[in-house]
């Protein structure tokens, strides 16, 4: 039985568990596929750390908090942005190939939000190089990682995270791990939105298991939209680019590399796009569109990751910690992660009270409800409503909401959740039946979408990327967070005060 299981592999999932293993805690780390094919590789900017001459944690953190819309509570974003100086010089002293200067110090950019040069990039692919760099420290601190399982549960044992159920997808084996604590690191739903940004894995599988479990969600209406979204696919173009001409919106851009890049330098970007449309972007401009990109909130946590269910903690895009507010900076994605997630796996590993273990009749039990999925019609429309769900909520739940649209909204997931209740699975094999993971996630986000909605109509303002035709504006008694919680039967919402202490809205 290990102390901790860390469930998810991109770059949340293995800071966690390396913090963890390093501070003495016995780790297993659960998959769902390999995690140098985690969503993480696709992050093409760069990481946020004051370093620079003139710059400091309190003026970044500052910064942060004004982009956010004053959403962000204030003590977690000032103590976030002062780790990033120690951030970077880890990762650049544990083989992180950051760009350099002439002088070889650290090359930085100056990105949308920030009022100085602040983001540290690898090329075009940060996301992708940390990742590796990760998976090699998860390699070298040498605990077990089970690649290709997914957790379709969680083990609640006198109101205690007592460790999840797990289906591996090859053999189709249910097994249970037990464990003093658990950390979610499963990532965000950008599939519950299309267009977005995301690979078909982005399911948000970890907020609804925690929903469900007792824990709360928060600020689930702050969904963000990429405005530089490669028409037809889910290819971001990295905001280390310039673009020249459009605004995102069913338009073209021109790209012009940033004067303190080059344009040599973005390789992997001028790949795709010469393999995704044949379009050489220095020539031709680019068609694009706005896509979903992130949720900035999730399953609620403290900045040590910890939820309201004790012995479950929630780290990276999965988690909720504040720190974006209604708005988040390009470059502050993988700094939040990375710092929360460490935070997350060694509080994970102190958590040494551990409670009963999930009885054998619970794995029972739930293979159970696994197996009566096979006894159903045919699973083919499971792919169609999640492609309906998907749409609903950019149309009615997207950029741009009202109370109208959310209310046609809620009343359309009510009844796919109907004709969901009645799918069911194309194949009868337990080995490689993707169909039952197909099945789960639509569960899951149909969940995530409810308390998209109840959230959404709870907040009669605009703020960040939250807006409301309807209450178009912001409203200083809106300065809450909004929490979801489930009852049973549905999800409801209530609030607590940001947390503010020295910056507050011009309006104040």
């Amino acid at each position: 039985m290990p102390d901790v299981v860390v469930v998810g592999g991109g770059v949340a999932g293995m800071r966690a568990a390396v913090a963890a293993s390093q501070a003495g805690a016995s780790v297993a780390l659960i998959t769902r596929t390999h995690p140098l094919r985690s969503y993480s590789t696709t992050i093409q900017d760069g990481l946020n750390a004051a370093i620079g001459p003139g710059d400091s944690g309190d003026l970044h953190a500052q910064e942060t908090v004004q982009a956010g819309g004053y959403l962000a509570d204030q003590e977690l974003v000032r103590s976030v942005c002062g780790e990033g100086p120690a951030l970077v010089e880890e990762l650049d002293r544990i083989g992180v190939p950051f760009n350099r200067g002439p002088a070889q110090e650290l090359a930085r950019i100056q990105l949308e939000g920030a009022s100085r040069p602040r983001t540290v990039f690898a090329d075009d692919m940060t996301g992708h190089v940390i990742t590796q760099v990760m998976y090699e420290q998860t390699l070298k601190a040498g605990f077990q990682v089970l690649e290709e399982w997914v957790v379709v549960a969680l083990a609640i044992e006198d109101s205690r995270c007592a460790g999840v159920a797990a289906l591996e997808i090859g053999t189709g084996n249910l097994e249970v791990f037990p464990a003093k604590a658990v950390v979610l690191a499963t990532g965000g739903p950008r599939r519950l939105y299309e267009p977005s940004t995301a690979s078909l894995a982005c399911s948000g599988d970890g907020l609804a298991l925690a929903l469900r479990a007792g824990a709360r969600l928060i600020d689930m209406e702050m969904i963000q939209y990429h405005p530089f979204v490669v028409k037809g696919t889910h290819l971001a173009l990295t905001p280390l680019l310039n673009p020249g001409r459009g605004d995102g919106r069913d338009g073209t851009v021109d790209l012009t590399a940033h004067d303190a890049v080059g344009s040599s330098r973005f390789y992997t970007t001028r790949h795709r796009l010469n393999g995704l449309l044949g379009l050489n972007p220095a020539k031709s401009p680019v068609p694009v569109q706005s896509a979903m990109h992130q949720l900035l909130g999730g399953i609620a946590a403290d900045e040590y990751g910890a939820t309201a269910v004790e012995g479950l903690y929630a780290a990276g895009a999965c988690a909720g910690s504040t720190f974006h507010g209604a708005c988040a900076l390009p470059g502050n994605g993988l700094l939040e992660s990375l710092v929360l997630a460490k935070r997350a796996g060694e509080a994970a590993a102190g958590s040494t009270t551990a409670g009963n273990a999930p009885p054998a009749s619970w794995q029972e039990k739930t293979r159970e409800e696994l197996g009566a999925l096979f006894a159903r019609p045919t699973g083919s429309e499971v792919a169609a409503l999640r492609k309906q769900l998907a749409t609903l909520m950019d149309q009615r739940a997207g950029q741009r909401r009202d109370e109208a649209g959310l209310r046609e909204a809620i009343s359309q997931v009510d009844q796919i959740e109907v004709r969901y209740q009645n799918a069911g699975l194309n194949s009868q094999r337990w080995e490689y039946n993707h169909g039952i993971i197909h099945y789960l996630e639509l569960g899951h986000l149909i969940d995530i979408a409810r308390a998209v909605i109840a959230s959404a109509r709870a907040r009669q303002e605009s703020r960040g990327v939250h807006v409301r035709t309807d209450f178009p504006d912001q409203s200083p008694e809106w300065a809450r967070h909004l929490l979801v919680s489930w009852d049973g039967k549905g999800v409801s919402v209530d609030s607590r005060p940001v947390q503010m202490q020295t910056w507050q809205p011009a309006s104040s």
